[in-house]
């Protein structure tokens, strides 16, 4: 059971990671709810991206990770996204900006409902000459965000 507790704990805190909890001191969360059912944001959040010119890089379902462990929890799925033309020119400049990229917009079900939820990127803590690039993902993934959610 203690061992058990312990698995629990490190899926958990990966999880976390994955969704980027590790930039919760550095940027702002903003949380969105969804006037939609989580499979159906889900897609939602996925089309808009494709819609904008870039490209879903990957998805992580903590629904199913959790399982593993004996966990059930209602929809969670981080999806990843980017495009190249951005990475090549953010991290030819500051390499160390690849922990904040790719983008990610975290869906999940919370109290019945359906949440949207991503942090502000703030890449202009790695260069100044950035702060464009941040003002561009933020005004992108807001609209992804408000697209997928209405």
């Amino acid at each position: 059971m203690k061992m058990k507790r312990i698995v629990q704990g490190l899926i958990a805190t990966w999880m976390l990671l994955g969704a980027g909890a590790s930039l919760a001191l550095a940027a702002e969360r903003v949380d969105t709810v969804s006037n939609k059912g989580f499979k159906e944001t889900v897609k939602a959040v996925e089309k808009a991206v494709e819609g904008r010119g870039m490209m879903v890089v990957a998805k992580v379902d903590h629904q199913n990770m959790l399982t593993m462990v004996g966990v059930k929890i209602g929809g969670s799925m981080t999806v990843e996204f980017g495009k190249p033309d951005m990475g090549k020119m953010v991290l030819t400049m500051a390499p160390e900006a690849g922990l904040d990229m790719p983008g990610k917009i975290y869906v999940f079900e919370k109290g019945g409902r359906t949440m949207a939820s991503y942090f502000k990127s703030n890449f202009a803590r790695y260069n100044a000459d950035f702060a464009k690039v941040d003002e561009m993902m933020g005004m992108m993934t807001a609209e992804i965000v408000k697209e997928a959610t209405q």
